[in-house]
């Protein structure tokens, strides 16, 4: 099924890849390519750095929420239409939303539409580059071993965003998210793979920066 708009971001994608591997031409054919997929998830992550700060300071702002949200469910449990006027109010004076902290992940998924149709579409010789003898437009049972440990790195990756998600007091049922790329990647191409395992992987990276970066934001000056 052709849709003009996707094809259009799949077509300018297609020729950014095309133009990192051939930039990264001293490597090895599939090897180029693999760091071209890595270099091309980066700069979508990039530019969506601006939203990943936003939803580390809802992190931090649901964290200190959660005493209050507890108190609610005590005094207006058994009243819904009651608890979710006091839950919206709650959170409007907080200054943030319970979607805020999934808000970059929803936002990923434009751009991984356009990359899978990428890895999907192309009919030329960028994708039927091999890496480790098995080539990247590889899927399921084709792609062999390599599909099982892109798999089994990025469910490690993404246990440790989860868990580091739940230390920071993400509402519970957010802390599925990073699992939801596991499944798929056991059906997509190989490249698409890498696009997941990349982004999961800046995901625990850019938790940990700012993490740091809000602590040294709220903590008291000296002086």
């Amino acid at each position: 099924m052709s849709i003009p708009l996707l094809d259009g971001a799949a077509g300018v994608a297609y020729d950014l890849l095309s133009w990192l591997s051939t930039a990264l031409s001293p490597l090895d054919g599939g090897a180029a390519v693999a760091v071209a997929i890595v270099m091309l998830t980066a700069l979508v992550r990039l530019a969506l750095v601006p939203l990943s700060r936003r939803r580390a300071r809802a992190q931090r702002a649901q964290a200190g929420l959660a005493a209050k949200l507890a108190d609610l469910r005590t005094r207006h449990g058994s009243d819904p239409l009651r608890f979710q006027a006091e839950f919206a109010a709650l959170y409007r004076d907080a200054g943030t939303s319970p979607l805020a902290t999934v808000t970059p992940a929803l936002l990923q998924a434009p751009a991984f539409m356009v990359l899978y149709r990428v890895f999907s579409l192309d009919s030329g010789t960028l994708l039927a580059a091999e890496v480790f003898g098995h080539p990247l437009a590889a899927h399921g049972l084709a792609a062999g071993w390599p599909l099982l440990a892109l798999t089994g790195a990025l469910a490690a990756v993404a246990t440790v965003v989860a868990r580091r998600a739940q230390a920071a007091g993400s509402p519970t049922w957010t802390l599925a998210l990073p699992y939801l790329s596991v499944v798929p990647a056991l059906f997509v191409p190989l490249a698409a793979g890498l696009y997941l395992l990349t982004s999961t992987a800046w995901s625990a990276v850019e938790n940990v920066l700012l993490g740091r970066s809000q602590s040294e934001e709220s903590a008291p000056t000296v002086g």
